[in-house]
């Protein structure tokens, strides 16, 4: 179900509300001469948070208890590539690369006794030799956009060192990124410009529940469910539509409820996170960038911090720390204060943003 739109321009506090609500706590460029991509973070036993910080020759894991002054502890070689990506399971991290031909598949590496080490524990290229992106939930992985098709491989955790397959889900075609919940995933199908829910109930079994209604123009990049579970706040990379926001209290149908949002500049959007009534957002031009999205299907901007080529962000270590990536800047530590210009209307300084206002038919 489509809503009738109409296109507004708001002003607001950009430049001010992003350079005092955003504060940059410390930012770390080990290897400016190589690049990064992805991020994740990780807290170990002792309670001390790391940055998994993605290279473009391996994984950088940094050690923030410090945070002004973050230390690298550990670096595991990869294939030389442009596409890292890392998530955790208990006491491992996972990692993929989409570089063709490297051999790598999926590595496992071994973050328990950090703050001293951390070992790169196996290499699994059973199922695929190249990945684009990898999701952890509940015990099992969903890595996709993998060489022989680009489906969905899904692959039992249980023994975190030595994974099992219980399913290659090819239905949706070439997958790109996912978010999964419970049983359930949002397949983000690139080039179709589609959003597919698929059931994995049945690990061995994956069914597709319903397709969003195909965007002409966008390629459907990645995404991230509000907190309820009841809206999808997708990402497009082809720089057409920047965000849409999907309602999906009926799974049986996509309900586009804001068609379009888009930062002013007309950068491109890279990767979103959800935390709270909080979306994260790295834009390759525009930085990390911060909506409120208190009313879902009303989101504003809530703060900004301008770098030059940002990749990803991960909001969710217990310190309120962010940490992101900036493919020629390495990482940056963020406090967010959302509070701080509580007093300050938006309309009392320059700026502005693009959006759409969504009215019921």
């Amino acid at each position: 179900m489509f809503r009738k739109t109409f296109s507004i321009l708001l002003f607001f506090g950009a430049i001010i509300y992003g350079q005092t609500n955003i504060e940059l706590v410390s930012n770390f460029n080990p290897y400016p001469a190589i690049g990064y991509n992805d991020i994740w973070g990780y807290v170990d036993g002792q309670g001390i948070e790391y940055a998994l910080l993605g290279t473009r020759h391996g994984t950088s894991i940094v050690r923030l208890d410090n945070p002004s002054n973050p230390q690298e502890v550990a670096f595991i070689p990869g294939p030389q590539s442009v596409w890292r990506d890392i998530k955790v399971h208990g006491t491992y991290a996972y990692t993929v690369t989409e570089q063709t031909g490297s051999g790598q598949g999926l590595q496992i590496i071994d973050l328990s006794q950090l703050p001293i080490s951390a070992t790169l524990v196996n290499t699994v290229d059973t199922w695929f030799n190249h990945a684009h992106n990898i999701f952890i939930d509940d015990g099992f992985a969903y890595v996709i956009g993998t060489n022989g098709g680009g489906g969905m491989h899904i692959l039992d955790l249980t023994d975190p060192v030595n994974p099992v397959e219980t399913a290659y889900y090819t239905q949706s075609g070439y997958i790109h990124d996912v978010y999964v919940w419970d049983d359930t995933v949002v397949a983000c199908a690139g080039s179709s410009g589609e959003y597919h829910l698929v059931d994995v109930s049945d690990k061995s079994n994956p069914q597709l529940i319903s397709a969003s209604p195909s965007i002409p123009g966008i390629y459907a990049h990645s995404g991230w469910m509000t907190e309820d579970k009841r809206y999808f706040y997708g990402t497009e990379e082809a720089n057409v539509r920047d965000i849409t926001v999907w309602d999906l209290q009926d799974r049986s149908t996509w309900d586009l409820v804001i068609p379009s949002w888009q930062t002013n500049s007309g950068a491109t959007v890279h990767n979103l996170f959800i935390k709270g009534n909080y979306a994260h957002i790295s834009y390759y031009g525009d930085g990390y960038v911060i909506l409120d999205i208190s009313d879902p299907e009303t989101p504003f901007l809530a703060g900004e911090y301008s770098t030059p080529s940002q990749w990803g962000c991960y909001p969710y270590l217990p310190s309120g720390l962010t940490i992101c990536s900036d493919m020629s800047n390495g990482l940056y530590v963020f406090e967010f204060m959302p509070d701080k210009l509580g007093a300050i209307p938006f309309s009392c300084s320059m700026g502005m943003y693009r959006g759409v206002i969504n009215a019921v038919d």
